[in-house]
């Protein structure tokens, strides 16, 4: 081998590592996630072993959820049926109409953005724990510090 297919290989793949932006799905696994909205906080965690998330608005909710580069898509959501403060009650409502459509998502720098078929976003920040919830459903939490 002369020196400059050595060269020329080493060239194609620093071009090759630099033109994949693709987000990787198994970093989600095991991740927790709150985005502060008006009147509540929605929680997202992504379980550590299947495909499943789950979380709170006002609800405790769970659902599906498949995952490939940067493509994302929920599914199968299922949730508690209490009754809440009419603000949060709406943006859980909103919520919930929003993830079906989630087609892509970013996570970087420790935010998930996660982006629907009419280019609506909801970001997330991580957390390390899912937040504590006092007895009047007002979630507490603390970012992950990177």
């Amino acid at each position: 081998m002369n020196f400059k297919s050595v060269i020329m290989g080493v060239c194609t793949l620093a071009l090759a590592a630099c033109g994949n932006d693709a987000q990787n799905p198994e970093l989600l696994k095991g991740a927790n996630f709150v985005s502060a909205q008006p009147g509540v906080d929605i929680t997202l965690s992504f379980d550590p072993n299947e495909m499943r998330v789950y979380g709170r608005v006002v609800n405790l909710y769970n659902g599906g959820y498949s995952a490939e580069d940067d493509n994302i898509k929920f599914d199968g959501f299922a949730s508690t049926m209490m009754m809440g403060e009419p603000e949060a009650m709406t943006v859980e409502q909103e919520y919930f109409q929003f993830m079906p459509t989630v087609e892509t998502y970013e996570y970087a720098d420790g935010k998930l953005t996660l982006v629907g078929s009419d280019g609506k976003e909801i970001i997330f920040v991580q957390v390390e724990n899912l937040p504590e919830t006092t007895n009047d459903t007002t979630p507490t939490s603390e970012p992950v510090s990177e």
